[in-house]
């Protein structure tokens, strides 16, 4: 029970490595949409300034509007730099909230003390819902803005609009935090489904390892993703097939999923890929030509140890620009020649 609590406070009725998968995600969502806010507050509070010089009505708000442009400016540039900082993405976020809770407060407390508050209150249901972050830590900062509200309106307030304020306050925030958590806990099941969704697409269900259509989709990352040299390891297995009519495909599946672990265990599963039936292709970001031969060295001596063989080619590019298709091409040919070189010595018809 205590554990289905945690979760549901902290993680969004999931679980911790849930939701460390959808983290960037969820960083990602609060950085556009605290931008997106910021930016449409600081104009709508700017013209609402502008009104003040001519309606009366609006004249005594004139130092809350100048409060929300600038701390509106402050968090559009907060935001922006939480693209280079991520931890600001949480600063970006709470600062939001305080903007529009201060910004209510104030109308409710200062401008209009005699009247009934009703910015407050639509801040208090409203802006919660736009952002996404744990129930617990949103609770805290709703709950300190409500009695931050109730202890101002006892000093500016007279009955009986002050009962009606404090009562209200009460009410809506607690709608609130229920009705936070609710859409909270949809958004993240929502988060990790797509993202399980997205894993398996991506995923050999065989072997665990990245698939083709990863594999395509990344190529054009690669070029931006590494520094000084990039190598391109082409796996093929030997004996798939004589295998399969000999021992059965359950014998065959498991020299694919063992050869994809040796794979994975030199190159790291996020750049290892299973691109057909007995093909895979790893690419390495940064090393030496000496440390990749020494992990296709590794790789081929493991994939050995159970009687199994796997041809390989090896090219490296070093330098910028590189050109995926030549590199891959390249590894691949020289695949080629390392499997007829093979089968000159191991007839395809033997047994494995």
């Amino acid at each position: 029970m205590l554990e289905r609590v945690k979760n549901y406070a902290l993680y969004g009725d999931t679980d911790k490595e849930s939701y460390g998968m959808i983290k960037e995600k969820i960083e990602e969502t609060n950085r556009l949409t605290a931008l997106i806010f910021a930016s449409v507050a600081t104009v709508l509070i700017f013209v609402m300034f502008l009104l003040s010089f001519r309606q009366e009505g609006f004249a005594s708000s004139q130092p809350v509007y100048i409060f929300g442009m600038i701390f509106s400016l402050i968090q559009v540039v907060v935001s922006l730099a939480s693209r280079k900082i991520p931890v600001l993405t949480y600063v970006s976020v709470y600062l939001a909230l305080s903007v529009f809770m201060i910004y209510g407060i104030a109308i409710a407390a200062f401008t209009r003390p005699e009247e009934q508050t009703v910015t407050f209150m639509v801040m208090l249901i409203f802006v919660p819902l736009i952002f996404v972050d744990r129930p617990l830590r949103m609770a805290f900062g709703l709950i300190f803005y409500i009695i931050a509200f109730i202890v101002i309106a006892y000093r500016t307030k007279n009955d009986p609009v002050l009962s009606v304020d404090v009562t209200d306050a009460v009410i809506f925030g607690l709608l609130s935090i229920v009705s936070e958590t609710v859409v909270y806990r949809a958004k993240i099941r929502g988060y990790v489904l797509e993202k399980k969704l997205h894993k398996m697409s991506e995923t050999d269900q065989l072997t665990g390892l990245n698939n083709r259509n990863c594999y395509e989709w990344r190529l054009g990352r690669y070029p931006m993703m590494y520094k000084n040299s990039i190598s391109c390891i082409y796996i093929d297995v030997n004996g798939l097939h004589e295998l399969n009519n000999t021992k059965g495909h359950k014998a065959g599946d498991e020299m694919l999923r063992y050869v994809a672990n040796a794979v994975k265990k030199q190159f790291g599963n996020n750049d290892s890929y299973r691109i057909g039936g007995d093909e895979y292709v790893a690419f390495a970001l940064d090393i030496s030509q000496e440390d990749a031969r020494g992990k296709i060295k590794k790789m081929c001596e493991e994939i050995s140890v159970k009687g199994y063989h796997a041809a390989v080619g090896f090219d490296v590019f070093e330098g910028k620009n590189v050109d995926m298709t030549s590199l891959i091409v390249t590894a691949e040919s020289k695949m080629y020649k390392n499997k007829y070189e093979y089968y000159k010595t191991h007839d395809r018809r033997a047994r494995i």
